[in-house]
């Protein structure tokens, strides 16, 4: 009988640095990218860069389309117009993902600090959380949200991911 041949590991693969390096990437892309139907991919550099568009009442330049779906965002979050009613909680849910953006940066700096399980259960809490513009959506996902937010959204899944694969190496 013969014996199955171990084939050697090369000293352990980084997956999970590898998974939120990407993840970093599609985040800064992202930004780029348009977010909802009426944003045209890089209109404000074939305009110019001193133009803006309006996108749910806020004006934002065009060349940066996740400015444009942060601004909306915020705005949601602060707005009172449905203050008392069923929906309220609604609102503040999906306005808080402009909230999200920061705990991203955040996010470096723990990674800096090897706090690896701690940015991996934040970022997979803030993709639920932005994944609120679709569960909460009556529409078609695909319908009402460009590439920007889909990129937007898997950025923060893969840095999640892939900082609890590191910290799973690394324990």
């Amino acid at each position: 009988m013969s014996k199955t041949p171990v084939i050697p590991s090369r000293g352990g693969s980084n997956r999970g640095g590898q998974l939120m390096l990407v993840g970093f990437v599609l985040f800064f892309v992202s930004w780029f990218v348009p977010v909802h139907p009426r944003q045209e991919l890089f209109a404000g550099l074939v305009r110019g860069l001193g133009r803006a568009e309006t996108f749910g009442n806020v004006d934002a330049p065009e060349w940066l389309p996740g400015w444009g779906a942060c601004k909306v965002a915020w705005n949601l979050l602060i707005d009172d117009a449905k203050a008392g009613s069923d929906d309220a909680w609604k609102q503040r849910l999906v306005g808080s993902t402009c909230l999200t953006n920061g705990v991203m940066l955040l996010s470096i700096l723990l990674l800096a600090a090897r706090r690896r399980v701690l940015v991996g259960l934040l970022m997979l809490g803030c993709t639920g959380v932005n994944a609120s513009w679709i569960y909460l959506n009556d529409q078609n996902p695909f319908e009402s949200y460009r590439a920007g937010y889909f990129l937007w959204l898997a950025s923060f899944a893969m840095v999640g991911i892939g900082a609890l694969l590191a910290a799973a190496r690394r324990g």
